[in-house]
């Protein structure tokens, strides 16, 4: 954990310098990279662009497949199934990914059980959903397990699942008003 004192510090993730360029993806930052497709605004099920299953495979990069269901072991990271939306290859599958983020999300302790994401090549498809979260000690080392590295640079903010909803719902309220309205 960084500390006061040092430069960069941030009060509410003690985990993250802010002057960071390279880092563990959070929890909101690894979900959005694997399940929202930024051209349609919208989440999916599956790192894979896709509602439905994709095909498990033992190592490849063809559209809707994912390195999982008791494959062979793990594939070479250039060969880790099908890209999500936003071209990145290997979320749904493959090596579980060990986020940033602690797994009750508070990063007060570098101690903490880490949160673990996108399932691994030895379970069943639904380690591999976006309804999947899984932790361990940050200490623990397997073979199913990875990390990734991200780059840190700015762009503009995507909205989180929570804010999605809340916002479709309004815009639904709003219409059905709308309509009660019109109708009076």
């Amino acid at each position: 954990l960084w500390t006061s004192g040092e430069a960069g510090y941030d009060v509410n993730n003690p985990y993250r310098n802010s002057l960071a360029k390279y880092v563990l993806p959070s929890y909101n930052e690894w979900y959005k990279a694997a399940y929202y497709d930024p051209t349609n605004s919208i989440y999916y099920n599956y790192a894979t662009g896709s509602d439905t299953d994709p095909t498990a495979v033992a190592s490849g990069t063809a559209a809707n497949t994912a390195v999982y269901d008791g494959q062979s072991g793990p594939a070479d990271v250039d060969q880790a199934g099908g890209l999500s939306p936003y071209g990145v290859m290997g979320l749904g599958g493959n090596v579980t990914e060990v986020e940033e983020s602690s797994i009750d999300l508070a990063n007060s302790s570098a101690t903490s059980n880490r949160a673990r994401r996108g399932g691994n090549w030895a379970v069943g498809g639904v380690g591999i959903r976006s309804a999947s979260r899984s932790n361990a000690n940050p200490s623990n080392e397997t073979n199913l397990a990875g990390f990734r590295v991200a780059m840190v640079t700015p762009s503009a903010p995507v909205p989180e699942p929570t804010s999605m909803a809340i916002f479709g719902l309004g815009a639904l309220a709003m219409a059905y008003r709308t309509r009660r309205k019109s109708k009076a």
